[in-house]
């Protein structure tokens, strides 16, 4: 019995430890983030913050700065004007900010030239993500866009171009492949991991299952991989212009890539 009591006040008193330890660094973080609305002008980002710290901030930018001619000579992207990244210190101002609602996401694009961030440490999130990562992924999907616009600007006719905006967001919502979407912005930020992508491939899901599936994101960045392993980065850009479309871009089926995918995610995640 007493040896029952000692246990549960040691146990307690290590709670008790952590948890004061996790409030002391709590408050020490509020009081040095930044209260007011500031902005770091780089070459190619404006990056607008508040309520996280500078560092923190700044670490975003370098990474942005550092990856961005790679990513845009890897996807061939037309000229590009300087994009605003918007950085909150929590999911309510994200999503008020974005207009999306209860939201649980850390990142979204808003076009070619715009993108937000949910900020998140170990203090809102028990396994937060690299940002530096997240941030380069969202700014892929920015490259994403610009190409398809620009690619798309230069195949109408001035006539056509009234009702550009609407028709390109009909387009893309209906044709451009989700999979492809996310997968390519994991692949150019880095993001992968080996127990997630064993966890997602359970049950060998399909390119079009991957479309309204989460685990695109414990898998997507091994389709890019294969993609390129076997066809070549060049071939990116092409198989985004296509929609997606295997044959036209790359001469085989969808299945087919398929198949080629399972073998090489099997060979490098046995």
């Amino acid at each position: 019995m007493k040896t029952f009591k000692y246990i549960s006040r040691l146990v307690l008193v290590v709670l008790l430890s952590i948890i004061l330890v996790f409030l002391v660094a709590l408050v020490f973080r509020l009081l040095r983030v930044e209260k007011e609305t500031k902005t770091i002008k780089s070459v190619h980002f404006d990056v607008i913050y508040n309520g996280i710290l500078q560092a923190e901030a700044k670490d975003i930018s370098t990474a942005l700065e550092h990856n961005y001619e790679r990513i845009r000579l890897d996807l061939a992207d037309p000229e590009h004007r300087k994009i605003s990244v918007f950085i909150h210190p929590n999911q309510d101002e994200f999503n008020k900010a974005t207009g999306l609602v209860n939201s649980k996401a850390n990142g979204t694009s808003r076009g070619p030239l715009v993108f937000h961030l949910k900020y998140e440490t170990w203090f809102n999130a028990i396994f937060p993500p690299e940002m530096e990562k997240v941030a380069v992924h969202e700014f892929t999907h920015c490259v994403q866009l610009n190409l398809l616009i620009q690619d798309a600007l230069s195949r109408i006719k001035s006539a056509d171009s009234t009702d550009f905006d609407k028709n390109f967001e009909i387009k893309f919502a209906k044709d451009y492949p989700q999979w492809f979407w996310e997968a390519l912005c994991d692949y150019e930020a880095g993001m992968v991991n080996s127990a997630s992508v064993k966890y997602g491939m359970k049950g060998k899901p399909t390119l079009k299952e991957l479309n309204s599936s989460p685990q695109i994101y414990n898998v997507g960045y091994t389709i890019i991989a294969y993609f390129v392993s076997k066809y070549g980065k060049e071939k990116l850009p092409d198989f985004m212009k296509s929609y997606g479309n295997f044959e036209q871009t790359l001469g085989i089926t969808e299945k087919e890539f398929e198949s080629g995918w399972y073998t090489f995610v099997n060979e490098k995640y046995p």
